[in-house]
């Protein structure tokens, strides 16, 4: 049996995840962890061979999916490939290490790190705390004055607040690249915004079919491969000087806009891919 797992609201990615199921007869049921309790190492689960990630919450997935592996359900995606993937640092690092080119970056702790590291990238640069998600808290810093009014701004808030990456300011051409990854499937999309250089949908920008280009292809199913994300939205960049470089993972990736403007049933192929497990 398959287990869906939210956090307090049902999505439109939930439900056509379910909807999927449904309509392939396969046995499954959803859990909102915000009601749900979770005894580790309890029987219920066992029940329940496959769970697919889904909570919106990201504390709520990465606990969720540590908690649910505890009583032996395998969960889409791991709890070891959640905590990489949510972790900016930790993503970017793998990926290097894995021989897939990322923007350059300094990781820095502390406000004289990041004085040493912009210093280092040069100006424009973006500040980007280790976690977060949907665009919140980047910042982009055009000389030393405006770097150290960010830095002071995150002092504020806590010691932790200010740990991130310092990032050389990538000039794409208007846009950035959303490859939806299932498997070994690629679904890629363009995220557009003529107006603001942060080119989430969150943030306004606007969704177009992008080419199967197989260089991008293969970039994606290797970025996920390297963070061990069955399902991943994989986010790249265009670089000018270096081609595509892999900037982010999120191990939760909503799919509204790719199956809207690809007419692709990503819901569908989610469901798909974890009946094919539960075979294995």
């Amino acid at each position: 049996m398959i287990l869906i797992v939210y956090y307090s609201v049902a999505r439109w990615e939930e439900e056509r995840i379910a909807d999927a199921l449904r309509n392939m007869g396969v046995a499954f049921d959803m859990i909102d962890i915000s009601r749900e309790p979770i005894e580790v190492g309890g029987s219920f689960w066992s029940r329940y061979q496959i769970a697919i990630q889904r909570s919106v919450s990201r504390s709520a997935a990465l606990e969720s999916s540590a908690a649910l592996e505890g009583s032996g359900v395998r969960v889409i995606n791991s709890s070891i490939s959640t905590a990489i993937s949510q972790s900016k640092i930790w993503c970017l690092s793998i990926l290097s290490r894995s021989g897939i080119p990322v923007p350059r970056s300094y990781a820095s702790f502390g406000a004289e790190a990041i004085r040493r590291s912009a210093e280092a990238i040069g100006y424009p640069l973006v500040y980007k705390p280790s976690q977060g998600s949907w665009g919140r808290l980047i910042s982009m810093a055009r000389d030393p004055e405006e770097l150290q009014a960010i830095t002071s701004h995150r002092e504020a808030i806590g010691p932790q607040a200010i740990y991130g990456l310092i990032q050389e300011y990538v000039r794409k051409p208007g846009r950035d690249i959303r490859a939806t990854v299932i498997g070994e499937e690629v679904i890629p999309i363009y995220r557009i915004n003529k107006r603001h250089w942060i080119t989430n949908t969150a943030r306004g920008a606007e969704a177009a079919p992008a080419p199967r280009d197989p260089e991008l292809i293969e970039i994606s199913i290797k970025a996920a491969k390297a963070l061990g994300l069955e399902i991943a939205g994989i986010d790249i960049f265009e670089h000018p000087e270096k081609g595509y470089v892999v900037n982010e993972a999120n191990p939760v990736p909503e799919f509204k806009n790719v199956a809207r403007v690809t007419g692709i049933d990503i819901g569908r192929l989610i469901a798909e891919y974890a009946v094919a497990q539960l075979k294995r």
